[in-house]
């Protein structure tokens, strides 16, 4: 279709962090980030599109996506049972083992490998099991992911003064006074050894106090420098600082005014989610007829058809998965659960990146065959007007407890979907 909006986003799938024993790391997934962790929360820093510029985001947004990070740390770090064997599960579930030649395992290596290797078979197992689970849980409960209001709106990474302060120089030691002779009583009998005496003591202090005058003047010209130095390091790193506040507040102001700055980071906002499937999402910024910043979303929806149809879970025996297959009724609840969950987590999004937005549009549509033509047409299923008012109303603080298709309705929720959720295309209004 045409783009009704001139910027364009395309979310790929996949967890963008993964939180293990040590902390927090980014994986190989995410595009130009790093992830710092804090009393505040755990924040990534990403460059937006088009400035030059990198800020702070808030990442640890909800416990569904730790969760969902942390096993599929663990899938990753999963080992298969030793001796080259290799495991499958088929598409109805059942185990399979092959031997380092891709031959089927025979009888005795299997009941090997149980006996030996039982605590493995199962975690891949149920590592399987979680991949078939997960992605349709990702997928129907997406709206879990949706961020509270309070979460905090990015915000200009200020980068640290990066040259060290100048060190304090090994200043040379000053000499030790000189050891003179001491006079005796024959100094006073004879006066030739009297003059002898003072002369060598003149000359070993004569020489000392030249010593002690250029070294005292070395060390007199470096604690000079240093102090130069240091005061030139002072001025530059408060400059600095003053530049990294000037361009904080630059930040902030453009995030709340600047819709060019706006567009972009919103961008890389929604580039970065955490998503179950490559999607694209077209929007735009615009000003209502108040005068005030809203945005508006067109979000292309999978089709029904590429929805997960099946379900698993373990036998009795906890050696094989058991694949149903689901009913199209479940099915079709499920896809309407997964669309109103999208437009819900986007709304909030958007919300949460953009603090002066007071409205938000979200459109969604999918690919569906025209019996007439015969070609595959774009036809819109939902679409919903929400005011950050309206919005803030929501217990956002534990969205597993929202049913989204029942919340949209709370907002001007445009949409004709049967009880079951067979959905019929709507007409957008001219306004949307």
């Amino acid at each position: 279709m045409a783009f009704r909006f001139q910027r364009r986003v395309r979310i790929l799938p996949g967890v963008r962090l993964n939180f293990g024993k040590r902390g927090v790391s980014v994986s190989a997934g995410i595009r130009g980030a790093s992830v710092t962790a804090g009393k505040r929360g755990v924040y990534g820093n990403m460059g937006a599109p088009g400035t030059g510029l990198s800020y702070r985001t808030r990442l640890d947004k909800s416990k569904a996506h730790q969760q969902r990070a942390q096993r599929a740390q663990a899938r990753d770090s999963a080992q298969q049972p030793a001796g080259h064997i290799n495991l499958k599960c088929d598409e109805q579930g059942k185990l399979h083992m092959y031997d380092e030649q891709g031959n089927p395992a025979s009888a005795a290596l299997v009941r090997h490998v149980w006996q030996q290797y039982s605590a493995q078979v199962t975690a891949f197992l149920q590592q399987e099991l979680e991949r078939i689970n997960d992605d349709q849980a990702l997928l129907v409960d997406i709206h879990h992911d949706t961020p509270a209001l309070t979460t905090a709106a990015p915000e200009y990474d200020q980068q640290p003064f990066a040259k060290d302060a100048p060190r304090y120089a090994n200043l040379p030691e000053l000499p030790k006074p000189p050891k003179l002779r001491k006079k005796w009583f024959w100094h006073r009998l004879f006066a030739s050894l009297e003059s002898k005496r003072n002369q060598h003591n003149k000359e070993l202090t004569d020489a000392w106090q030249t010593t002690h005058n250029e070294i005292t003047a070395q060390r007199n010209a470096l604690k000079q420098a240093h102090e130069q130095a240091l005061q030139t390091w002072k001025q530059e790193k408060l400059a600095h600082e003053q530049n990294e506040s000037e361009l904080a507040a630059a930040f902030a102001h453009d995030l709340r005014n600047d819709t060019e700055f706006m567009s972009a980071i919103l961008e890389a906002e929604l580039a970065e989610l955490d998503w179950p499937r490559e999607t694209n999402i077209d929007f735009e910024i615009a000003t209502n007829a108040e005068g005030h910043a809203i945005v508006r979303l067109d979000v292309d929806l999978p089709t029904a058809e590429n929805f997960p149809s099946q379900e698993a879970r373990f036998n009795k025996a906890g050696k094989r998965l058991l694949i149903k297959q689901k009913s199209a009724t479940q099915q079709r609840k499920e896809y309407a659960q997964h669309a109103h969950g999208v437009v819900f987590r986007l709304l909030g999004t958007v919300f949460v990146t953009l603090p002066s937005i007071t409205q938000v549009d979200v459109s969604a549509y999918t690919q569906q065959p025209n019996t007439q033509t015969g070609h595959t047409e774009d036809v819109y299923l939902l679409a919903v007007t929400v005011t950050k008012q309206a919005w803030a109303t929501l217990n956002l603080d534990e969205p597993e407890r929202i049913q989204p298709i029942e919340a949209l309705t709370a907002f001007q929720l445009q949409r004709n979907m049967s009880k079951t959720g067979i959905f019929q295309p709507i007409a957008l209004n001219n306004d949307s």
